[in-house]
C-alpha cells in the first residue's frame, strides 16, 4: 500500500493553536452580497439519459399516490456539472430519492481559480435554495431533505452541516437532514489571498455528516479533516468519515481519468478514475442517507 501523502502547506493545518476567521457564519455572511438567485424546474423529469439537461434540473423517481419522498440537492465541483454528477443522479434516483441539480457556474466554464470568480457564500446560498424548493414540492418530505457535493461542492455540503451557516445565509430555510462531502478538506492554512486561512467544518457542525477522503488527494488533502473530525465526534458531532488511502482527487470521475493540471495550490495533480471505489462510495453514501434521511 503506498503512503499517503501529505502536501507540506497542508501539513500544519492543524485543529488546535490556528487562529482561523475566514469561512465563519459571519465572514460567510458579510462576502454574501447581491446577485442572481437561481431558478429550478418545477418539472420533475422521471428519466435521465446520456443527454438529458442536468442545469437546475429537477428528478423524481415514480411514486405511489400521496407518497412523500426524501430528496437529495447535488452540487457540482469547480469546473461545473460533469458525467460523475449525472451518474449521481442517476444513483440516488434508482434508489428512491427526488434530486436536484444546481448550477452555480452561471456561464463560467471553471471557477478552480483561487480567490473564486464565485464567492463561496454564493454557492452556499444556492445549495439552500435548492433545499427551500424542494420544500415546497407536495412529494416531497421537508424534514428529509439532504446534500451532497463533490470538491466544492463538497465544501459547500461540510459548511452546510453547520445550522449556523445555513441560518446565517438564508434564515428560515428547512432543517438540513444530513451532509456528504466527497473528496473535499476542512481546513486551509494562510495563503496570499486569504492570509488568515479558512475553516469550513465548523466547531458547531449539528447535522449527520459523512466525509470521504483520498489519500492520494494532493488537491484538496485529507490531513485537515483527519486532524479535526476526531475531535468534533469526541465533543459530540455527528460526523463520520472513510478514508481511501490509493484515492486520487476525482476518483468517480470516468470521464476525467488522467486528467491532469496545476491546482489553485500550485500543485500538479493527476486525476485516476477507480471503478472499485467509486462503487464502495456509492453504498456508503447510500447507506448514510438511508439512516439519516431515506425512506421511512
Amino acid at each position: 500500500m503506498a503512503p499517503i501523502r501529505i502536501v507540506p502547506v497542508f501539513a500544519a493545518i492543524l485543529w488546535t493553536g490556528f487562529a482561523f476567521s475566514y469561512g465563519t457564519p459571519e465572514t460567510l455572511k458579510a462576502e454574501l452580497k447581491d446577485g442572481d438567485d437561481l431558478s429550478f424546474s418545477n418539472d420533475a423529469k422521471g428519466d435521465l439519459s446520456a443527454f438529458t439537461n442536468l442545469s437546475n434540473s429537477l428528478f423524481a423517481p415514480h411514486r405511489k399516490g400521496g407518497e412523500k419522498l426524501p430528496a437529495l440537492v447535488i452540487f457540482h465541483t469547480c469546473g461545473g456539472i460533469k458525467q460523475n454528477i449525472r451518474d449521481w443522479t442517476g444513483v440516488a434516483l434508482k434508489a428512491g430519492y427526488v434530486v436536484l441539480v444546481p448550477d452555480a457556474m452561471r456561464g463560467l466554464r471553471s471557477d478552480c481559480g483561487s480567490p473564486p470568480q464565485i464567492p463561496n457564500a454564493r454557492l452556499i446560498k444556492d445549495a439552500l435554495d435548492g433545499v427551500a424548493h424542494l420544500a415546497t414540492l407536495p412529494y416531497v418530505d421537508s424534514k428529509r431533505i439532504s446534500i451532497l457535493g463533490f470538491s466544492k461542492g463538497a465544501l459547500v455540503a461540510t459548511w452546510l452541516a453547520s445550522s449556523g451557516v445555513a441560518n446565517a445565509l438564508r434564515p428560515g430555510t428547512p432543517s438540513i437532514a444530513s451532509t456528504v462531502s466527497v473528496y473535499g478538506f476542512c481546513a486551509l492554512g494562510p495563503t496570499r489571498n486569504r492570509p488568515q486561512g479558512v475553516t469550513i467544518l465548523q466547531p458547531d457542525t449539528d447535522r449527520p455528516h459523512l466525509m470521504l477522503l483520498g489519500g492520494q488527494d494532493n488537491e484538496t488533502p485529507p490531513a485537515s479533516c483527519l486532524e479535526r473530525l476526531p475531535k468534533l465526534k469526541e465533543s459530540g458531532a455527528p460526523v463520520q468519515w472513510h478514508l481511501y488511502p490509493e484515492a486520487t482527487h476525482s476518483w468517480d470521475a470516468s470521464d476525467l481519468d488522467g486528467f491532469s493540471k496545476v491546482a489553485y495550490n500550485n500543485e500538479r495533480v493527476t486525476y485516476k478514475y477507480d471503478r472499485e471505489i467509486t462503487e464502495d462510495s456509492r453504498r456508503r453514501v447510500l447507506d448514510f442517507l438511508s439512516v439519516t434521511a431515506g425512506k421511512k
